[in-house]
């Protein structure tokens, strides 16, 4: 007679490394991508600042929002230089402790950047939708034209 052998499941400690290990490799690979997208922020960055630049030169007439769009321009520059020049892992340290030293403008700045992550998602949806809709009358039309 063949005897049935019980499977063991695995303890908690293993199941909790397996996580742990899971959640380790995650977070690497989140990292070799955000390192490899680091500069090309920091160009948009760059951009950005060399915009409200050009901004507050022009703005002659409210000395106030000049030297708003200055200042802007001035901290969006440094945050450039900081994003191009911190390792990921040096910047996600940082984020932590702000986040530990300022929760409640740690939470403030997460729904802000949800917010915003929202809305531009749902704009490259229905920019897409358009394009999509563009094309097919586009087809239809020339099919109709033949």
């Amino acid at each position: 007679m063949v005897s049935k052998r019980k499977r063991r499941r695995p303890s908690a400690a293993l199941r909790s490394n397996y996580g742990q290990r899971m959640f380790g490799d995650v977070l690497s690979m989140a990292s070799t991508v955000a390192e490899s997208r680091k500069h090309m922020v920091s160009e948009r960055l760059s951009q950005l600042a060399s915009t409200a630049k050009d901004l507050s030169i022009e703005i002659d007439d409210i000395p106030y929002v000049r030297d708003f769009a200055e200042a802007a321009a001035s901290r969006i520059d440094k945050l450039a230089a900081y994003v191009d020049d911190t390792d990921v892992p040096d910047m996600l340290d940082d984020i932590a402790s702000f986040a530990r030293r300022q929760p409640g403008a740690a939470l403030a700045l997460g729904v802000f950047a949800g917010l915003i992550a929202t809305q531009l998602l749902r704009n490259r949806a229905v920019s897409a939708a358009l394009l999509s809709e563009g094309r097919s009358s586009l087809r239809a039309e020339g099919k109709r034209g033949r």
